[in-house]
């Protein structure tokens, strides 16, 4: 029998639950921002980091040690602790490390974490200078040496939400795309995702945001706030004049 982090006891933990450190990946493709926007993109870096690094470790991918220096340096000017903050130097496209970087599952009862490692594709094969993103949890896993697990099927982190007991959000549009997983059924997809993130109650959302060249990722859409509370973004006024001009 394969084993799978279910069948080994582990399971994908919501995101509110005590943890270690959180993951960021420094923002530098001029492809994705002009000089100008990537200034204000940064400064946001920043204040995420201010927010995060008083509880927890901020571990930072960074592209190169140029990067490394720069984002070292402007954290010092932010007056940020510098021993709560961990940069990783990894080659790297893109700052979507929630989409590209793996899914990190634990076991309650021997504390042990392992890595599920799943297949970027760019969002359906749409940019292909950012696949290369794809080799991260790799390159990442040189250092951490967890034991990997590998579907081999096309998932993104921000396209899942689990409550951590056992529920698990996403969106029709983007887990059943055809530029994901084509041979794959729905049932297929929820057994993969059963079997490596230990879930049993799948809830399926029919359409993300239109326009959003993610399909639907339900991080855009919804979030569990706590083990029996989600909260929704919708539009309550489909049809009025300004959501035709915005279509």
């Amino acid at each position: 029998m394969t084993q799978t982090p279910k069948s080994l006891g582990f399971r994908m933990p919501a995101e509110w639950e005590t943890q270690e450190a959180v993951w960021l990946s420094w923002p530098h493709n001029l492809d994705t921002w002009t000089k100008e926007m990537l200034k204000e993109v940064e400064n946001s870096y920043f204040e995420f980091v201010k927010a995060l690094h008083n509880g927890q470790k901020v571990k930072i991918l960074v592209d190169d040690e140029e990067s490394r220096k720069n984002a070292e340096l402007k954290l010092k000017k932010s007056k940020i602790n510098l021993n709560q903050i961990i940069f990783w130097q990894i080659k790297n496209v893109d700052a979507w490390i929630r989409d590209y970087g793996p899914t990190l599952v634990i076991n309650d009862k021997t504390k042990q974490k392992t890595m599920v490692k799943w297949i970027f594709n760019a969002w359906g094969n749409k940019y292909d200078d950012l696949k290369e993103d794809n080799t991260i949890p790799y390159e990442m896993n040189k250092k951490m040496k967890l034991q990997m697990f590998e579907p081999k099927i096309v998932l993104e982190g921000g396209s899942i939400e689990v409550n951590g007991t056992g529920t698990l959000l996403t969106s029709e549009q983007c887990l059943l795309n055809k530029n994901r997983n084509p041979n794959l059924t729905k049932t297929q997809i929820e057994q993969y995702l059963k079997d490596y993130l230990n879930v049993y109650n799948i809830l399926w959302l029919k359409d993300g945001i239109v326009g959003d060249d993610t399909d639907g990722h339900i991080d855009d859409l919804a979030r569990f706030v706590n083990q029996n509370t989600v909260v929704c973004a919708f539009e309550d006024k489909p049809d009025d004049e300004n959501y035709e001009i915005l279509k």
